[in-house]
């Protein structure tokens, strides 16, 4: 008996990339748009609690 190969596994449509250093630049696909507007949230947020306390 042969054993059948797998089907190849499709790429994953979710991908994300983000990168501080240079400031912020972000790539995203599929579900990564939402973690992305999630950090840009989170960053203004600590931006204005920062400014705000300190």
């Amino acid at each position: 008996m042969t054993q059948r190969a797998k089907p190849p596994v499709p790429p994953s449509k979710d991908s994300l990339s983000v990168e501080l250093g240079g400031w912020f630049k972000a790539n995203a696909t599929g579900r990564g748009i939402f973690v992305i507007g999630v950090i840009v949230v989170a960053l203004v947020a600590g931006a204005l609690a920062q400014g705000w306390v300190g």
